[in-house]
């Protein structure tokens, strides 16, 4: 299963490692010092202000979507089907 993450962007549900929101990574040390050394690894899908950031297996996301919405968008796909 896909999650959509913002624009054009889908991801494998099996390779999101976190869903963070912006906000609190920008008062943590550690976030600090990951995005810097994964810093060729970052993907900016944000048009204007960045919600969230997803970590896969591969690659960093700066979603425009919140991680609530994110998150709500993951517990979906991960439901069986007929099950709401």
């Amino acid at each position: 299963m896909y999650v959509h993450i913002g624009e054009d962007a889908m991801v494998r549900m099996n390779d999101i490692v976190a869903i963070m929101d912006v906000q609190a990574a920008e008062d943590s040390l550690i976030m600090e010092q990951f995005m810097k050394d994964n810093d060729n690894g970052i993907v900016d899908l944000c048009q204007s202000a960045c919600k969230s950031i997803v970590i896969t297996d591969f690659k960093v996301y700066l979603s425009p979507l919140s991680s609530a919405t994110l998150k709500k968008r993951a517990e979906k796909m991960s439901r069986p089907l007929g099950r709401k």
